[in-house]
């Protein structure tokens, strides 16, 4: 299949901004584990989208409220309909102003229990919201109040929403990280035939037991998991986009044991391939790639 098995999401800024801001209407979708260099902002005007990030850590927006995914954190999405408004700040964008946000880790607390913990966060909302309405309209020097309002957000993060990290950590982190993502990359590229936990500690020359409990530390799931997690993905576009066969496209994405592949695809969509077909059909949706969606 195609483009959509690169789990590096490369973030493209919008032409006349040096940021990825958009508006996300989703009819519901599920976007493996990936990773980007960006700083990416949800805001969920109605729905909910669910974040899942390593060590079980799970995040879920519903009206009105937001999450962050940090650049290099790898991490899942899903989702049922919502919009939602999403930002992506490139790690060279924010480098240039404030260098120090590289060893700070972001997140916004939902539930504040103070008045001023519960200003700062409405005020982050409006910020939202007036970026999304000054892009929208454009009205003349649009460009001076998106980018003014685009400062403001970042200076209320890093001083209100923000810790830092310790460069020890920071480094610790990054080679751990340096090693998830190849080995995704190999799991990715050959999520269509039969792999298994010895060929993959093979290919990188490690201990099989060792991968398997490095994997499930950093990931909170086991290799087996997130082969499966991408073609469950794999298989969704397929079955959204495609006429083919429900078995050619098991097959063309590595689905030879069929009772295993049904078990995580329940797990996914509560449904069997063939029902969840007839509801995209029903709804005449389709899904292009995983970009219409929120692929944070």
């Amino acid at each position: 299949m195609k483009d959509s098995n690169i789990k590096h999401e490369i973030v493209a800024s919008n032409p006349d901004i040096d940021v990825r801001f958009y508006l996300s209407k989703d009819e519901g979708s599920y976007v493996s584990p990936h990773w980007h260099n960006s700083l990416e902002i949800v805001y969920v005007i109605s729905g909910k989208v669910t974040l899942n990030l390593p060590k079980g850590v799970k995040q879920t927006a519903c009206d009105g409220e937001f999450f962050l995914a940090n650049p290099r954190e790898i991490h899942s999405v899903l989702s049922e309909k919502n919009e939602a408004l999403v930002l992506q700040i490139p790690q060279k964008f924010y480098e240039k102003y404030a260098p120090s946000m590289v060893l700070r880790k972001f997140a916004v607390d939902m539930t504040p229990e103070t008045e001023v913990g519960k200003t700062r966060l409405e005020r982050l909302k409006k910020i939202f919201l007036d970026m999304y309405v000054v892009y929208d309209v454009r009205p003349e020097g649009y460009l001076l109040r998106f980018n003014s309002l685009l400062y403001e957000l970042l200076f209320s993060l890093i001083h209100y929403h923000s810790e830092k990290i310790m460069q020890k950590d920071f480094d610790r982190d990054n080679k751990y990280f340096s090693r998830l993502k190849e080995i995704m990359k190999y799991i990715d590229e050959n999520h269509s035939r039969t792999i298994s936990v010895s060929d993959i500690a093979r290919e990188f020359s490690y201990n099989p037991d060792y991968l398997a409990r490095f994997f499930k530390k950093y990931m909170n799931c086991t290799v087996t998991d997130y082969l499966y997690s991408v073609r469950v993905a794999c298989v969704h576009l397929d079955l959204v986009n495609t006429d083919l066969p429900v078995g050619e496209i098991l097959e063309e994405h590595g689905c030879t044991n069929h009772s295993l592949f049904m078990k995580y695809f329940r797990e996914q969509w509560g449904c069997s391939p063939k029902e969840h077909r007839k509801r995209y059909v029903h709804n005449n949706i389709k899904i292009v790639s995983s970009e219409g969606a929120i692929s944070i």
